[in-house]
């Protein structure tokens, strides 16, 4: 599943975006804005690659609103896989605005009433982000 529209079409609910931008001052308060989120670093919370991907694939695997299946959880496992080997390297750090794989809190970044999503530095100044949002 290289093409986001794929992944867009998987999950069939809420909104997703998904984009990779160049930020080299490595401000991450500048990467969120240029994500369309709110620009406020200190609303993100560094994880492990274990706890990334767990995030990735509850995201992907449930809506956030009320926890229904948009996908079956093997096909949100193979995706949440694919994205980290894909936009992560060894050194790579892994940022969210909460832990939803817990579903505990989390820092809204958008408008939306749901928001959550993954957001990892690559190599270079770039950095891969994959944001969800779903209303109640």
């Amino acid at each position: 599943m290289n093409d986001p529209r794929s992944i867009i079409e998987a999950r069939k609910y809420g909104e997703i975006r998904c984009a990779v931008v160049s930020e080299m001052t490595n401000d991450m308060s500048r990467v969120l804005g240029k994500f369309g989120l709110t620009p406020d670093a200190s609303m993100l919370v560094q994880h492990s690659r274990e706890s990334a991907f767990a995030i990735l694939r509850e995201l992907l695997w449930k809506d956030m609103a009320y926890e229904g299946e948009c996908m079956p959880k093997s096909q949100a496992e193979e995706i949440a896989n694919h994205l980290l080997q894909q936009h992560s390297i060894p050194e790579s750090k892994f940022f969210s605005n909460g832990d939803w794989s817990k579903r505990e809190s989390w820092y809204p970044l958008t408008e939306s009433t749901f928001d959550a999503g993954l957001i990892v530095s690559g190599s270079n100044g770039t950095y891969f982000c994959i944001w969800f949002q779903d209303e109640d």
